[in-house]
């Protein structure tokens, strides 16, 4: 019998004004600091890695600077280019998960250890092994990457963050929970085998979230970094992103294919796609979900982000072609029809109960939540 193999974070630090210990960081968890890219975004994350850039400097140790990330392919494809001719030795990401993913997948493709610092939690993009950038078709795609070898937490500037990308990190995180019932579901269908043990990590990071009352205090937000933290630590131990991502990703990933530039924060379509699913699972989680939203400002219509609930229901009919290996609720071919996906939505966004028929993959897909 083989045993489980996972590959860890070497360095995770979560502090308040921790940016310029940075370099100390790196050099005292054994990072190679002969070079190092730091990578940041546009405006307050470029601001931020600043002061990564400054500590690192005081340490004599010689930088190279990227900036405007934007989370495109071709900027992860000039970062390892810029890795290769610098001889960069570590790579960090300053930023959001779109400057994330894109040095991210960078330093996987040029194999150099990759350290995450991220200014948002808005996604759990903090420390999974998964990249989503956009193409050059201008269609987003999710890329294998590694899990980063080191992570540093600034709380500070994490609270210095536009208020919905923190809840925007609450719809991600318990997003764990709907993707664990597809999981299952799954399994029962013989589509795929569940992992129990990376379905208990992505559900132990999630549970603390639904208990919050308020997502301004440090320890809120100390809370969704730990959670965040863990659901990459999931996908890591199975090898898949299937313990944080199912059937509300699905929904997420058709809205930004049909709309682009004028989707909405990736955890806020999330969090409306997890209500979806919840509802399709007919599981007690969706009033907890529906309770936790309204405390907290999380969209409960598909308006309060912009969206119309014909562009809803488009995205739950549309998703599961996205990934046809990826089984979920939305796979039963109930929802293929427009009558049935519509009465699913509207059920999910609490106008009236869900008028959808029982069925085999409905029935047994229902699980009450469990109790880790």
């Amino acid at each position: 019998m083989s045993a489980r193999q996972v590959l860890i974070p070497r360095l995770l630090h979560v502090g308040t004004g921790c940016l310029r210990d940075v370099g100390p960081l790196l050099a005292d968890h054994d990072f190679d600091l002969r070079c190092v890219l730091v990578g940041s975004g546009r405006g307050a994350s470029r601001m931020l890695a600043e002061a990564v850039v400054e500590g690192l400097r005081r340490a004599d140790v010689r930088v190279v600077v990227v900036s405007q990330l934007a989370g495109r392919l071709d900027q992860a494809a000039s970062i390892a280019s810029t890795i290769i001719e610098e001889g960069v030795t570590a790579a960090v990401a300053v930023g959001g998960g779109r400057v994330l993913d894109t040095v991210k997948l960078a330093a996987a493709r040029t194999d150099v250890d990759f350290v995450s610092v991220p200014t948002a939690v808005s996604n759990d993009g903090i420390s999974s092994p998964v990249a989503s950038l956009v193409g050059k078709d201008g269609a987003r795609a999710t890329h294998s990457a590694r899990m980063p070898c080191g992570i540093v937490v600034d709380v500070a500037a994490i609270g210095s963050a536009p208020p919905a990308t923190i809840r925007a990190g609450v719809g991600d995180l318990v997003s764990n929970l709907t993707a664990c019932l597809d999981w299952r579901l799954a399994d029962r269908e013989g589509r795929e085998q569940y992992d129990a043990y990376a379905a208990m990590i992505a559900e132990s990071a999630a549970r603390p979230a639904l208990e919050l009352d308020e997502v301004t205090s440090s320890a809120s937000h100390e809370v969704l970094a730990q959670g965040l933290l863990l659901s990459g630590l999931a996908m890591a131990a199975s090898g898949t992103s299937r313990p944080c991502s199912g059937a509300e990703h699905l929904i997420s990933h058709a809205l930004d294919a049909r709309l682009g530039r004028g989707a909405a924060l990736h955890g806020e379509q999330v969090a409306l796609g997890t209500l979806v699913a919840a509802a399709a699972h007919n599981s007690a989680l969706l009033p907890a979900l529906q309770s936790l939203y309204l405390r907290l400002g999380l969209p409960l219509r598909p308006d309060d982000v912009g969206l119309t609930t014909a562009q809803l229901v488009d995205a739950v009919q549309a998703g599961p072609a996205l990934r046809p290996d990826r089984w979920t609720i939305l796979s039963d071919e109930r929802f293929r029809h427009r009558m049935e996906a519509e009465a699913l939505v509207a059920g999910a966004m609490g106008y009236r109960p869900v008028a959808v028929p029982s069925t085999r993959s409905i029935t047994r897909s229902v699980a009450a939540p469990s109790s880790r």
